[in-house]
């Protein structure tokens, strides 16, 4: 018989009653002094579980030694040997439990594994599903009765990475077309009549609110369009309509002379940030098309068709993907065909929107020249962008060639370019810059800045003294100017203030729009619209 702690026979056995297994009652004894466990089970055991065996002939144990004498330290050393057979085997068994635990925790993370893989699987079926009913025409991408919409990632089968080698001789064409018939118009063109008088834009007062109904989550309308077509036009409704997009990706359409009321709202570039959004209103697509931009690296192009008694826009028509940076601005030429986008890869690209390509992509020989801003001029030959440097070039659309750059030698213009304007003159382009308080004019005749504006008291744009937005009118008579919470209204030539007021309180504008005849403005805010006019 042997012990089952130290593996030797024992010199006064016990037998647990418990477990039935053998040990040297010095030995377990002190382990239940310890307070633990019997070994080998997870027992609680006391004394009164211990059982003696007899054993003939009875082994007699001699007198104990006296402590100073050799027997002595061979019972101390004795004792200490009892004690480090105690600690190993509790340290056996102990290893043995941490084996158990590590296979079980190794167990339960190739389950949980597995479990992930087959419900990534399974998305990604219901995802290709859904896009195959989508394209089929059997699902609608307005927002469900409670308002809430489902977020998809989507790719149409028309997206296209590649780009058109140029500008050809057909898209040549269309531009000096258009561009003929537009200055000639242009040049015998007086101010539209019913256009607001100096008088009436210094009455403006607020005329009504469209609450934003972008996330909470991702709070704030960070970009504004409004659609102005003739009343002549068989699409004259929709010349009251609000085009917004959001921190949140999401792309709203309301009709604010209709209460607000929502037309169309669009996850439109899943949970990222629309920079900027622009209605086609010229050619045959005016209207019924328009093009947004996103920190999603892509610019996509909508269609707004009729849906029974409403208005609906489906996925995507085209998603044009040449970006490899955060789109920051776009602007559709007079044609109502092609577009242009701006963006921080340090490159502008000149956009196909019927076929939804690039025809061109423009990057600075340097490569450092992030781009913050672009503007379409009126005649849809030039274009003028702003850098995140504070460097404004304009472009000749056709050659992709840089023909003007503008620094400001005053060093006035401080920060990323936020918004430039063209005047519908032809000749005069406003230029504002994220950490400075003044806007530019430039004359593009003598390419030189020929006047400057400062827009005081205000803390400025996204916590600076900067300005958020600069808008000449369709008229040309005056140009507006938006800096913290405040938008003033400056009248063409004089360049006195007519007006200064803060449409949503200390709210910041994030930008503005001049409505048909600027006889209203709508500005953007974190919360909602504000409509005021005469």
């Amino acid at each position: 018989m042997f012990c089952s702690i130290s593996g030797e026979p024992p010199v006064d056995p016990v037998v647990s009653r418990l477990s039935g297994f053998l040990y040297e009652r010095r030995l377990i004894t002190k382990l239940i002094a310890d307070g633990s466990k019997e070994p080998n089970t997870d027992f609680e055991i006391t004394e009164d579980d211990l059982i003696s065996v007899k054993m003939n002939p009875k082994i007699v144990k001699p007198r104990p030694p006296t402590v100073n004498s050799i027997p002595s330290l061979l019972s101390l050393l004795q004792n200490e040997y009892d004690s480090i057979m105690l600690e190993t085997y509790q340290l056996k068994q102990q290893h043995h439990q941490l084996r158990q635990e590590l296979s079980n925790a190794l167990y339960e993370n190739d389950a949980a594994k597995r479990v992930i893989a087959r419900l990534a699987k399974e998305r990604d079926l219901a995802r290709e599903n859904l896009a195959a009913v989508t394209a089929a025409g059997g699902v609608s991408s307005a927002p469900g009765p409670n308002g809430n919409d489902m977020e998809v990632d989507e790719t149409p089968a028309s997206a296209k990475d590649e780009a058109i080698a140029g500008v050809n001789p057909e898209i040549a064409a269309v531009l000096d077309e258009t561009a003929a018939a537009l200055v000639k118009t242009r040049k015998k063109r007086k101010a539209p009549a019913g256009t607001a008088t100096a008088e009436e834009i210094q009455s403006y007062e607020q005329k009504t609110e469209i609450p934003s109904l972008h996330s909470t989550t991702h709070p704030g309308i960070s970009c504004i369009d409004l659609l102005s077509l003739p009343p002549s036009s068989e699409k004259s409704e929709k010349s009251d309509w609000v085009l917004t997009g959001g921190n949140d990706g999401t792309i709203i359409i309301s009709d604010w002379k209709n209460g607000g009321n929502e037309v169309v709202n669009i996850k439109a570039h899943g949970a990222k940030k629309v920079t900027s959004v622009a209605w086609v209103e010229q050619g045959e697509h005016a209207g019924s098309m328009f093009v947004s931009g996103s920190v999603d690296h892509t610019v996509k192009v909508w269609n707004v068709k009729e849906d029974g008694d409403g208005w609906a826009v489906g996925k995507a028509s085209h998603v044009i993907k040449g970006h490899s940076g955060d789109v920051t601005d776009v602007a559709v030429h007079p044609s109502g065909l092609y577009g242009v986008s701006a963006s921080l890869d340090a490159s502008w690209a000149f956009l196909d929107l019927v076929k939804g390509v690039q025809v061109s992509k423009t990057t600075h020989p340097d490569g450092k020249e992030a781009y913050s801003s672009i503007a379409m001029h009126p005649d849809g030959l030039i274009i003028g962008t702003g850098t995140t440097d504070s460097i404004i070039r304009i472009w000749e659309l056709k050659s992709a060639k840089n023909v003007a750059t503008f620094t400001d030698s005053a060093r006035q213009l401080a920060g990323r370019i936020t918004s430039m304007s063209f005047s519908e003159n032809g000749y005069y382009f406003a230029t504002a810059a994220a950490d400075s308080n003044v806007v530019k004019l430039w004359d593009l005749r003598k390419l030189e800045n020929f006047h400057t504006i400062e827009v005081a008291g205000s803390s400025g744009y996204e916590g600076k003294k900067g300005v958020s937005k600069v808008s000449f009118d369709y008229g040309a008579g005056f140009l507006g100017v938006a800096c913290a919470d405040s938008i003033s209204v400056f009248r063409n030539k004089s360049w006195d203030e007519l007006i200064k007021f803060s449409p949503n309180g200390t709210s910041a504008v994030s930008d503005f729009k001049f409505g048909a005849h600027s006889k209203w403005i709508a500005a953007a805010s974190e919360r909602k619209v504000v409509v005021t006019g005469v």
